[in-house]
This record gives C-alpha cells, sequence and structure tokens, in this order.
C-alpha cells in the first residue's frame, strides 16, 4: 500500500523494506537500518515524545497532515488484472492525426523532463486531466472498451515518433493523449528489488493500458497520479 509523509515524499514496503520516492528532488532511495527502525516506531506512535525524532527531522522524514495534490486518494490502485497490449485487437489502421496526437504528447513530455521538476510535470499533467474529463461515467464496460481502443491507438503510433521509448515518457504522454480525448487514466509509478527497479505505466481500474500484466504486477506501486 502507499503511503505519504507529505504531498512531496510517497513510500511502500516491498520485501520487508521500505522504498521512498521524492517528486520534490525527483529520487528513489532507502534508509539505513537504524534509521528505518527509528521510522517505523515513528509511524506506530507519532505523539510518543521518548522516541528521538532528531534524524527523522533531519532527513525531513517526518508525519506531516495536509492534503496530497496529484489524486494521492488513489493510493491503493486496483491490482492489475488484464492488458491491453495483451488483448487481441483488430487491425485497425493508424490515422495521421493520431501519430500527430502522438507526435505532440511525447515531444512535450520529452521537452517538459529536460526542462521541468518532476512535481512540476506530474502536477501540470493532473491539472490537463482534470480540465479535460468528466467524472466516471455510468457505463464502465462501454467507458473501459474506449480507453483500451485509443490506449491501442496510442501503441500503435508510438514506433513512428523519432523519440526513445521511455516508460515515464510514454506513460506521461499516454495519459495526455487520453485526456485530450476525454478520458481519464492513472499513472503508476512502482518499484522492484534485487536488483532494484522503477518503472512507470498507465491504468485504467484494473486494465494495464500500455505494459503486460506479468511486468505491472511485478512492481509494487509508490504513486499514482
Amino acid at each position: 500500500m502507499i503511503r505519504h509523509l507529505n504531498a512531496d515524499l510517497s513510500f511502500c514496503e516491498l520485501d520487508g523494506r521500505l522504498f521512498f520516492l521524492d517528486i520534490e528532488n525527483d529520487r528513489y532511495f532507502q534508509l539505513s537500518g537504524a534509521l528505518e527502525r527509528s521510522f517505523l516506531r515513528h509511524l506506530e506512535a507519532p505523539d510518543d515524545t521518548s522516541i528521538d525524532v532528531s534524524e527523522l527531522a533531519r532527513h525531513q522524514l517526518l508525519l506531516q497532515p495536509t492534503t496530497i495534490p496529484c489524486d494521492a486518494s488513489a493510493a491503493a490502485i486496483t491490482p492489475p488484472d488484464q492488458s491491453a497490449v495483451e488483448t487481441p485487437c483488430t487491425g485497425r489502421r493508424v490515422t495521421l492525426d493520431v501519430v500527430q496526437d502522438v507526435f505532440l504528447a511525447v515531444a512535450i513530455t520529452y521537452w517538459q523532463l529536460k526542462t521541468r521538476p518532476l512535481k512540476s510535470i506530474l502536477q501540470g499533467l493532473y491539472d490537463y486531466r482534470q480540465a479535460r474529463t468528466s467524472p466516471p461515467a455510468a457505463d464502465q464496460a462501454a467507458c473501459q472498451q474506449r480507453i483500451s481502443e485509443a490506449a491501442t491507438a496510442f501503441n500503435r503510433a508510438r514506433p513512428y515518433v523519432p523519440i526513445g521509448t521511455c516508460c515515464l515518457i510514454d506513460s506521461l504522454s499516454m495519459v495526455r493523449f487520453l485526456a485530450r480525448r476525454g478520458l481519464c487514466a492513472q499513472l503508476v509509478m512502482g518499484v522492484a528489488c534485487d536488483p532494484f527497479s522503477a518503472h512507470a505505466w498507465v491504468q485504467h481500474g484494473s486494465l494495464v493500458l500500455n505494459e503486460t500484466v506479468g511486468t505491472a504486477q511485478a512492481h509494487v506501486p509508490i504513486r499514482v497520479i
């Protein structure tokens, strides 16, 4: 389960260890054994004055009650059980307007990642999606079908964009591409260990839109936008 210390810092447990994502400083990190034990004691009893929290404070790891932006209320993402990239689909041609929209979304995202902090990019994406999409439709099956078809169109057009593929670039771009069409999907950032790896994908309910189910399940979500 994803937990948040503040608007910028989220963490999850994986194989008995804690992994942190700091979107303010664009980094993943772990704590030393001693600091992690102090942190866990603080989580269990945040008002216990007998716990020495000086090191936690120095590392900005104290709990800070706040309203988390970027849709952090979705801290418990639905476990994925199906994938748009693993679902057979018709051989519909990729249209020029879709290629243009995918190119624009990827180019904007690529430029943003080169020039702006991750926190700013995530907030901007959240705001864009909020402005372009409506509350979930009553007919969830029809909504999921539309999102699946649009995601498939993105995946088919992506090879025509002359920018190297990258899970974060492509996932941010897909969320923007879908939002432009009034469709709401979530960006999921996850981690795995032994060795450590970070990954990002797009998901709607239990449907993964740009990754296989197996790969998504192999990562523990650490932040959902």
